[in-house]
């Protein structure tokens, strides 16, 4: 060891080893335990542990270090503020290959793990309220809390069936499908036997069943073998995978590893409605992006039942609390008409005054349970209200907003991995402006429809090839977060706006910017361009075209049944009439013309 160190010293001048040195102190974990390859599996093992992985060289953390070192005073065991969350650090400068182990990608990155599983990373600002609240929000309950009693009625609790109980893959056809899905939710996988993607999948979904065992049925169906049941559930492509609960169809689109089927899995199947006192709700909704509230009368027992099949078609997000005989004060600050005898308000971005929408009604449930006309404009108002103001698009996030039944217009920012923070905080100023200027609701008319917009970003670098080929965007290094490319989407119809009404590029560091743009877009003044080019849109119309054709056909079997018979008979009476035609002619010819020649 010396003499290495003797040969640092006979290689660099001692005022740069010095530095180095220096910089390596000021970033070491200073109140924190610090965790290495060898104790790091151990500690995590029981708790929850909200760990900071970093290096000495890297600007960021030394400007972290400040907030970090506080986080971890106020969590500190006997003060008024702790949590009962573990904090600590992985210095990745040391121990890389534990940082690699542990996915990390950039410095600082905050993990949080429970019982030595992996929960989520941090993503928001790294200032000391939204780390306290994450904390708290992710906080184990104190081993001696008792739950407050809650003058609520309960949901019922099923008495059915455990599902999957062999933790195997549960085969369906014809005679066992509805049969299967009335014992409880299912995730059903519709594949061919044919189909090179479904060949892939087939471990990962056998996987998949061992790990819900005993929690979801996970099934499968073979459409080559059973054709009239895949058409019947309108599978278009394989595979397919549709979690099915109650009745409601959910089309599942997000990424296919493991862990991520198992998060949506253990997510849709667990229950998202529960009941809280009134009291309660300005803490819920400080600690999530999005809730709904179900305001509704003590004695209306049966309301929760009704809507809880609509509940479940939200797939465990956002949570649903329900709050029975809810105070006038309550009703009077979500705007609620006296004349309502129940409301479900959603409540966005931690705001508990201002709701994003509210659905009321004078119904009791049992005057609903078989309205399907009702339940219907219930489900829509759920699945429309759902989107978040703003967000990452990722590979899972991509298809719940951009392809929404409520087909938002998405402000979508190309982010350079090293601006994501600033790009995030831009947006979430944004969007809390744009909430403001909508009084809440987060609308825009559009041609008389009113629809949600969502402010969004992506990673740059990883979707280089789809925001070239669908907006023309093109990969920058540029750092400054100026130059950051937006534009706002209309994914469903394929169509961008990347100018706002003066014509100059939409700017992510200008709200006027961005508002402007949307303005534009409001009133017609600013033309769309397209995702996709000329051929491929003649394409797209003419497979339209062949779709709505090909569903005619299936829809009306016996029409189109007349149709060709029709076509048959008219086909043989025209062949006939010309045949007839053909033959009166040679006779004419035979017998008219010949005599008429005839000078006897």
């Amino acid at each position: 060891m010396i003499p290495k160190l003797w040969q640092l010293v006979d290689r660099y001048p001692i005022s740069l080893l010095l530095l180095s040195l220096s910089i390596v102190c000021v970033a070491l974990p200073v109140h924190s335990t610090e965790l290495t390859p060898e104790n790091f599996k151990l500690s995590i093992a029981s708790g929850v542990w909200f760990i900071e992985h970093f290096s000495p060289y890297c600007g960021h953390c030394r400007a972290f270090a400040p907030t970090w070192e506080q986080l971890v005073e106020n969590n500190k065991e006997g003060n008024a503020q702790a949590t009962g969350v573990k904090l600590a650090q992985v210095n990745c400068a040391v121990h890389g290959d534990l940082c690699n182990a542990n996915n990390v990608k950039g410095y600082p990155q905050l993990n949080l793990y429970n019982n030595g599983e992996f929960v989520e990373t941090f993503k928001g600002g790294r200032d000391l309220d939204r780390l306290t609240e994450f904390v708290k929000r992710h906080a184990p309950p104190p081993p001696s809390e008792v739950q407050p009693a809650v003058d609520t009625v309960e949901d019922e609790v099923s008495s059915g069936p455990t599902p999957n109980l062999s933790g195997s893959v549960l085969v369906l056809n014809d005679s066992n499908f509805q049969s299967a899905l009335q014992e409880g939710p299912a995730f059903v996988k519709f594949f061919a036997p044919w189909c090179g993607h479904c060949k892939k999948l087939a471990p990962t979904w056998k996987n998949l069943a061992k790990t819900m065992q005993s929690k979801l049925t996970i099934a499968e169906v073979d459409c080559e073998t059973h054709k009239a049941l895949c058409k019947e559930n309108d599978i278009q492509g394989f595979p397919t995978l549709v979690y099915i609960s109650d009745g409601i169809k959910t089309e599942y689109n997000g990424g296919r590893k493991i862990e991520q089927l198992t998060d949506f899995a253990t997510k849709a199947s667990a229950s998202n409605v529960k009941s809280i006192s009134s009291d309660d709700l300005e803490k819920y909704v400080s600690a999530e992006n999005l809730v709904y509230v179900l305001l509704h009368p003590f004695d209306d027992l049966k309301l929760s039942s009704v809507l809880k099949p609509l509940f479940s078609s939200l797939l465990g997000s956002p949570m649903v609390y329900t709050i029975s005989d809810p105070p006038q004060s309550m009703k009077s600050r979500f705007s609620i008409p006296s004349t309502s005898s129940w409301a479900i308000v959603a409540l966005r971005d931690h705001d508990f005054d201002t709701p994003s929408a509210v659905y009321s009604s004078s119904r009791s449930a049992s005057s609903i349970q078989h309205d399907d006309s009702e339940l219907g404009l219930i489900k829509t108002w759920l699945l429309h209200n759902r989107l978040p103001t703003t967000t990452e698009l990722t590979q899972e996030s991509f298809q719940s907003v951009m392809n929404s039944p409520a087909r938002p217009l998405v402000v979508l920012a190309a982010v350079s991995p090293s601006i994501t923070i600033e790009a995030r905080e831009h947006m979430e100023a944004i969007g809390k402006k744009w909430r403001e200027r909508t009084s809440g609701s987060g609308l825009l008319q559009v041609n008389g429809e009113k629809r949600p917009v969502v402010f969004a970003w992506m990673d740059l670098q990883k979707w280089k090839d789809w925001m070239k080929s669908m907006y023309g965007i093109t990969h920058k290094s540029s750092l400054e977060i100026d130059s950051v490319d937006v534009v706002i989407a209309d994914h469903k119809a394929l169509i961008y706006y990347d100018i706002d009404n003066s014509g100059s590029p939409i700017r992510l560091n200008s709200p006027s910017s961005v508002f402007s743009a949307l303005d534009g877009i409001a009133q017609g003044q600013i033309p769309p361009r397209h995702s996709e080019n000329l051929v491929e849109r003649v394409a797209r119309y003419l497979n339209n075209q062949l779709q709505s054709i090909e569903s005619f056909i299936i829809g009306h079997p016996k029409y189109i049944a007349f149709l060709i018979i029709a076509a048959i008979v008219l086909v043989i009476y025209a062949i006939r009439n010309a045949l007839a035609n053909e033959s009166s002619d040679r006779d004419y010819a035979r017998n008219g013309k010949g005599k008429a020649d005839r000078l006897d």
